[in-house]
């Protein structure tokens, strides 16, 4: 594909004003209505969503516009009209004219909202796509946030949902067919010319970590003291699942190692303590990690919340 002159590219260009625009073939979709209009419409009125396009493209194909509001439109079907679903021709822009028309706007650098042939069209251009999310820290019940970081993304729709709409999004200019960010949309053409989009996971990909060496003595010395019953919630793994699960326990720093930072001496009483996965990995949802009291009393709280329920 090659992209045209961008300094000719204007809204007035011929997919602005040509209802078949150059390079966009004729298809064939079927519109198909969300059932009858109120009886006070006359018989023959459908309902349709899709106010924006049809109010305007089934008009011009012979129908009668009865009433448009913002989220739906009464149309009433020229005579002889087969019974729906109803089919109409139109031009649709091929997949490679979506891309071209989304890289052609990013180099003008705007957004800008208009009609492409027949169908509405408007271009975002790098949106703020940072979210911060936020939650409830569920042992203080202090509510905390994270910003996370996306580069800007950019998006052309042509069209609108329920009758045919096309969405391209990118991000520095390089686009792909999706709604999602680009790093998870992976453009694949069909039998049928469309463009389907693909979440895959499994790859392989190397990374740098940095490791702290445990001490296999330490844990010895620990479990010999506390025994392998979590510390926090009281579970012990062989007593719920036998031999299968004997010895099974994690032994958490009460002093994470990243903290420390070099090689320490380790007391296996103090410095360390038997914990199940479960409560484990609820430690370290802060930094730094929840105490184990902490952990005994927000179990404790939560069961006699449930304990009143239950009453």
């Amino acid at each position: 594909m090659k992209p045209r002159d961008e300094k000719n590219f204007e809204l007035d260009e011929p997919a602005a004003n040509n209802h078949t625009p150059p390079g966009w073939p004729l298809q064939t979709i079927e519109v198909v209505p969300n059932g009858k209009a109120p009886k006070k419409y006359g018989p023959s009125t459908y309902r349709f969503g899709a106010a924006l396009t049809l109010s305007v493209i089934l008009p011009r194909r012979g129908w009668t516009l009865v009433k448009k509001a913002k989220n739906y439109v009464y149309l009433t079907p020229p005579l002889n009209q087969p019974p729906p679903p109803f089919r109409i021709s139109i031009a649709i822009p091929t997949p490679d004219e979506c891309l071209e028309l989304a890289q052609r706007s990013y180099v003008k650098g705007q957004s800008w909202i208009g009609q492409l042939g027949e169908w509405p069209a408007w271009y975002l251009h790098e949106r703020n796509t940072d979210m911060q999310e936020l939650w409830r820290d569920p042992i203080t019940g202090q509510m905390l946030s994270r910003l996370h970081k996306n580069p800007p993304k950019s998006s052309l729709t042509i069209g609108e949902w329920g009758v045919w709409e096309a969405n391209v999004t990118g991000v520095a200019g390089e686009f792909v067919h999706g709604v999602l960010p680009p790093s998870l949309v992976k453009a694949s053409a069909t039998s049928d010319g469309t463009y389907e989009s693909a979440l895959s996971e499994g790859a392989s990909k190397t990374v740098e970590l940095t490791v702290y060496e445990r001490n296999a003595t330490a844990r010895e010395l620990c479990l010999a003291h506390y025994g392998s019953t979590c510390q926090a919630c009281g579970l012990n793994y062989e007593d719920k699942y036998g031999s299968l699960g004997a010895d099974l326990i994690h032994v958490h720093h009460v002093t994470p190692l990243s903290a420390i930072g070099e090689a320490y001496q380790v007391n296996p009483i103090h410095d360390l303590i038997p914990l199940c996965a479960t409560c484990h990995h609820v430690v370290h949802r802060r930094d730094p990690p929840y105490s184990v009291a902490e952990m005994k009393a927000a179990i404790a709280s939560q069961s006699a919340r449930n304990s009143a329920l239950i009453e």
